[in-house]
Formats: C-alpha cells, sequence, structure tokens
C-alpha cells in the first residue's frame, strides 16, 4: 500500500515516542501555513513477498516543515493491539526484527529535502513457513535544550515478510457485539476478527468485510488482521424504523449472529398523543354540537308554547 503519511504535532510514548498518523488530504483551496516540523513517509506499510532469500525495499522520506532534524531509523519486533497499534516486544511471535539490515540508518534533513531508506531482509536458514514481521522507527530525536520535558518524535512502518511454504490467510468470527433493543439508528456494530492462518488477511476496497443486515450489506471500514492476533473494528448500521433483525457476519466458514429489536417508542409516544388529541378533538367539538343541537330544540319548543 503506497499510500502516503505525514507526522506532527503531539506524539506517543512507547519505548520511545511515536506520534500520531493520518492520511495527508487533497490540498484545500485555503492552503494552511507551512508547519515547522513535518515528516513524510512512503509507503506507510511494506509486504514483502514470498520467493527470495535477500530482498532490498526503499522508503522515501521527505521534510515538509521548515527546520532540519536529525533522523535515527530502529528496528523493532511487534505485536498487534486490537485496536491495530503496534506493540513493541521484543522476541515478540513471528519476529523478524533481527533479518533486516537499514542503510542509513542516522542522517540530517533539511527543510524541503528528500531522502531514500534501503531496507535489506536476510531470511535465516529453515526459517517456519508464513508471515514475520517487524517494524522500522523513523524517530527524530528531542532537540537538546534547556526543557524538563523532551519529546521524541517518530513514524512507525511495519513490514511483513512472507517465508515460502503453505499459505492460509483463513480468519474466523471471535465476536459480533450490538444493542439488542434499540429506539433507532444509526446502531453500532462491533466484531472481532481472528487470525487463524498463516499470513496476514487484509480486508480492503473490494475485499472489505460485510454484515448482513435486515436484508442489506453494511460496510466495515479498511483493516488488516496481523497473524496470531485478534482485530476489533467498528461500523455503524441503519435500521429500518422497525424491525426484529438478524445481523450476520461471516468469513471463511465462520458466523456469528446477532438479533436487534428495533422498536421507536418515542416516536409512538408522540403517535399516541396525537391520537388522544384528536379523540378529545372530537369529543369536544361533538359535545359543543349537541349542546347547540339541544338548545336550539329547548327554544323551539318554547316558542310553541307561547303560541298555544
Amino acid at each position: 500500500m503506497n499510500r502516503t503519511i505525514r507526522c506532527a504535532g503531539r506524539w506517543l510514548a512507547m519505548g520511545g515516542a511515536l506520534c500520531l498518523l493520518w492520511a495527508e488530504a487533497p490540498a484545500l483551496a485555503h492552503t494552511p501555513p507551512q508547519p515547522n516540523f513535518s515528516l513524510q513517509v512512503s509507503p506507510t506499510r511494506l509486504v514483502i513477498p514470498a520467493g527470495t532469500t535477500t530482498t532490498a525495499q526503499r522508503f522515501q522520506l521527505t521534510n515538509k516543515g521548515r527546520s532540519a532534524f536529525d533522523i535515527t531509523v530502529e528496528k523493532a519486533d511487534f505485536i498487534a493491539g486490537e485496536n491495530g497499534a503496534l506493540n513493541f516486544q521484543p522476541n515478540a511471535p513471528y519476529a523478524a526484527a533481527a533479518w533486516a539490515t537499514v542503510e542509513p540508518a542516522n542522517f540530517r534533513m533539511a527543510a524541503g529535502t528528500t531522502r531514500t531508506v534501503t531496507v535489506r531482509v536476510k531470511m535465516p536458514p529453515d526459517p517456519e513457513p508464513g508471515d514475520h514481521q517487524f517494524a522500522l522507527i523513523f524517530k527524530v530525536p528531542a532537540a537538546q535544550d534547556a526543557s524538563n520535558i523532551r519529546i521524541n518524535r517518530g513514524i512507525a512502518t511495519p513490514v511483513f515478510v512472507t517465508v515460502p511454504g503453505p499459505v492460509d490467510s483463513s480468519v474466523e468470527i471471535a465476536g459480533l457485539q450490538a444493542q439488542e433493543f434499540v429506539l433507532g439508528g444509526p446502531v453500532p456494530l462491533t466484531a472481532r476478527i481472528r487470525s487463524v492462518g498463516t499470513v496476514h488477511r487484509d480486508f480492503r476496497s473490494s475485499s472489505r468485510l460485510h454484515a448482513q443486515a435486515g436484508g442489506s450489506a453494511v460496510a466495515f471500514p479498511d483493516f488488516t488482521v496481523v497473524r496470531g492476533a485478534i482485530r476489533e473494528v467498528a461500523t455503524q448500521w441503519d435500521p429500518p424504523l422497525m424491525c426484529v433483525c438478524h445481523v450476520t457476519l461471516s468469513a471463511d466458514g465462520s458466523a456469528r449472529t446477532v438479533r436487534i429489536v428495533v422498536l421507536p417508542l418515542h416516536l409512538l409516544g408522540i403517535g399516541l398523543a396525537v391520537l388522544l388529541a384528536a379523540l378529545l378533538l372530537a369529543w369536544f367539538v361533538r359535545r359543543r354540537y349537541r349542546a347547540r343541537v339541544l338548545a336550539a330544540a329547548i327554544a323551539l319548543n318554547g316558542t310553541d308554547d307561547r303560541r298555544a
């Protein structure tokens, strides 16, 4: 995936600080001022397919800020959190950081410049078939100043290395959650997907995960399930006005179903109030009409008596 990400602003600490990442948005009519610090890395994720024992890949880094900064490239093994975050952990399952070398590992970037970083992966003899993974961390160390708090900045990009052998990207639905009773939509749906294969599984673009809800397909956002991990994803479903609906999520032969009762009690209450008001109005109009008829009859009888 060759999308581009930009890193700026606040950062997250995890054995060294990492920044919040977001996809670079198209330029708007009003161009914001150039930030003091902005680092762009492409690609944001690297998949090295099976077939070679030594592979070289390249990352492109661009300094889009006004200031120069130093870059240190580090390798780290990780496990994937259920929210998709990379949790760095030595000796993580399917670790492959020891297979990689990076060139250059330290350099300085002037404002407006672009540098290329090459990562070479050499597999050891007889590795286990399937996915192995590590992350490259492009770290910008905190400046040496008089501040009491120094925050490193950086971008982490996952690298998946596929060892030749049987390839199985199977997953299973580990859970599906939703409210059993709702007044209306949208209804949050939360799914947990577990990897049971030997390689990661992408649910992106045309391969997105869909739930069947009330006769319609509900798409989940793009995500990846890393080998041996569980990923939690969420979406929203717009139900009909009233129904007892069943939402089913299935993948690779496993499925989960939840029942959702959609009953708009607030709308029913409004409807009932309107109906009662209409009945009261009809009763009031009918009562007044009968009173007027009775008064007219009494007046007519009084006139007849006087004539007699």
